[in-house]
């Protein structure tokens, strides 16, 4: 590997076992992390700050490689580390590099797919997009578009239900590091006044809404604990969507507090990544004792693995907006956001504002299903295998990874004043001066009328919960032998099978008809699904009429994405032509 170093090559001799090259690579980025934390403090480096016209990213954007730097440090494959290094570009680069690193991270995310994935329509995009930003001018108004084609496959962002390897992906390393270099690409979308027009912000928005209820969707139906995980990291994802749209709305609207709001709001979406990082490596974990992660085929974890299945709900729990830990302060100031955009032109004018509340909250509901049925199948359920059966806490070195992990993620949620003082202390702080971050520990809200401080809140829930235990204690004490059940004289059950029969045993079930079968009735349920086939029928039928009719266009061959992208890129282009 050559590395330029003051202007000079320098050639660096990697180590040839790959093991060795992981570690080296891993260390690597802890150092990269260490020096952006005393960065953002404001401690001066030896060398300063590398400045470049146009090729790097100011200095307030290198606070996202605090993230990316931990989700290297926890990279354990190839495939992730590639990841994180176009994570790393998308960054730090300027307008054209952070295009190339998104796009190098396309291809990193798409290679370990089963079923090949064309990447050319998000690639292009991102080089129509990475054109637009170095010379902006008219074509400037299709920014927010070209940027919802170029990440869409880094944000996990679909409007599919399914939930087959076709749309989803396992939940890896490298999806985080993907994330990161899209974030990086969204929080650059409204700077210099490049986009401020009220149509965008609201088209954003609602559709980060329907993608949000997507996601969440496809993180209740699907069948592995790592695809569930997918649907509901794309949520996050589809966020990151919402603050963009919000931040445009503000920069229209000339509201600076509202956008610096969207922005700190941004970054605790980048803190919710360190919860991705411990989620990843307890899955890993969990794997490596239990077997494949199939929700139909696990269970019982919570009992077999008492500290691991403890450490795995707190990081649920982080993520599902639950008071007190980091997903309600991401959702608290999301609403309070969404709130102070009302505009006061009546219903017609607040109608997507309401739209997207709506949406909003259906999604989080459905988040919490699939989180109640993740917890219930992996950690409330019973071993369905023999291995499962057998599955036990790690011992020794294999816990420390996932309890370091765990440290960020308990800090951050307690204290996000620290974490949003840390990420906006590289912009602000001048050198040589370090930021008392301690000073602010609290959330403020948009409007400055509220404030939301999680430590109280863990206070008061950590005392609940003592109280709640003492009583059960109290009110329920240990028998001192074992009571006689209701298993005597039932048949032996196999000796892997500890918990009973396997066929009386619940299983996960098919959480969509579940939620059907709740609020529909079936008769209603049955006709619905027969007049939707049979419309689906007739317009299928109607679209391969016309088909047929056109067919001479193009004799029968299919139309390349990239060729249908770059004429629909023009078509705009006519469009902005003719209307000015």
């Amino acid at each position: 590997m050559v590395l330029l170093v003051g202007g000079s090559a320098v050639l660096v001799v990697l180590p040839r076992p790959f093991g060795l090259l992981v570690a080296a690579l891993r260390g690597g980025w802890l150092v990269a992390c260490v020096m952006v934390v005393l960065a953002c403090l404001g401690v001066g480096l030896p060398g300063g700050v590398v400045a470049g016209d146009g090729f790097f990213a100011p200095p307030r954007d290198i606070a996202l490689l605090v993230p990316l730097g931990l989700v290297g440090m926890a990279a354990t494959t190839g495939r992730d580390l590639a990841a994180c290094a176009a994570g790393g570009c998308a960054v730090i680069g300027g307008p054209v590099l952070s295009c190339m690193g998104a796009g190098w991270g396309l291809l990193a995310l798409c290679s370990g797919r089963r079923v090949g994935v064309r990447p050319a329509a998000d690639l292009v995009a991102l080089m129509v997009m990475a054109a637009v930003m170095v010379d902006p001018g008219p074509v400037v108004w299709l920014l927010p578009g070209l940027c919802w084609l170029g990440t869409r496959g880094l944000l996990g962002l679909s409007l599919s239900p399914h939930v087959g390897s076709r749309v989803a992906r396992p939940f890896h390393m490298a999806d985080i590091a993907g994330m990161i270099a899209a974030l990086a690409l969204w929080r650059r979308l409204p700077q210099a006044g490049m986009v401020a027009d009220m149509r965008w912000g609201w088209v954003l928005i609602v559709a980060g809404c329907v993608f949000y209820m997507a996601a969440s969707w496809r993180a209740l139906c699907a069948g592995g604990a790592r695809g569930s995980m997918a649907g509901l990291m794309g949520g996050s994802g589809a966020l990151v969507i919402v603050l963009a749209g919000l931040g445009l709305l503000a920069g229209a609207d000339d509201l600076p507090a509202m956008a610096s709001a969207a922005s700190r709001t941004a970054l605790l979406v980048a803190a919710t990544f360190l919860t991705w990082v411990f989620v990843a490596r307890a899955l890993d974990v969990m794997e490596r004792e239990a077997g494949p992660l199939v929700l139909l085929r696990l269970g019982g974890l919570g009992v077999l693995m008492p500290r691991l299945s403890a450490l795995f709900a707190l990081g649920l729990l982080a993520e599902s907006g639950l008071p007190p830990l980091l997903g309600f302060s991401v959702i608290w100031m999301l609403l309070r956001l969404l709130a102070g955009m009302a505009q006061g032109g009546g219903v017609v004018g607040d109608m997507p504002l309401l739209a997207a509340l709506v949406v909003l909250g259906v999604g989080w509901a459905v988040r919490m299903l699939a989180l109640v049925r993740v917890v219930a199948v992996v950690l409330c359920g019973r071993p369905r295998t023999p291995r499962g059966a057998g599955a036990a806490d790690p011992r020794g070195r294999a816990m420390i990874p996932v309890m370091l992990a765990a440290v960020p993620v308990l800090l951050v949620s307690v204290w996000p004043g620290l974490w949003l003082g840390l990420m906006e202390g590289a912009g602000h702080v001048p050198s040589g001066a370090v930021r008392p971050v301690l000073r602010d520990v609290a959330l403020a809200s948009p409007d400055g009328t509220a404030v939301l401080h999680p430590g109280r809140l863990c206070l008061l829930v950590a005392v609940v919960g003592c109280a709640v235990m003492l009583l059960r204690r109290l009110a329920c004490p240990t028998p001192a032998r074992q009571v006689a059940g209701w298993q005597q004289g039932a048949p032996a059950v196999p000796p892997w099978m500890v918990f009973g029969d396997p066929l009386t045993q619940v299983g996960p079930g098919n959480p969509a008809r579940m939620v059907t079968d709740m609020l529909v009735p079936m008769p209603v349920l049955r006709r619905f699904v027969r007049v939707s086939i049979r419309w689906r029928a007739r317009a299928a039928g109607m679209a391969a009429g016309v088909l047929r009719r056109v067919d001479w266009l193009w004799q029968g061959r299919a139309v390349p994405t990239p060729v249908v992208l770059l004429l629909a890129c023009v078509g705009a282009l006519m469009f902005i032509a003719w209307h000015g």
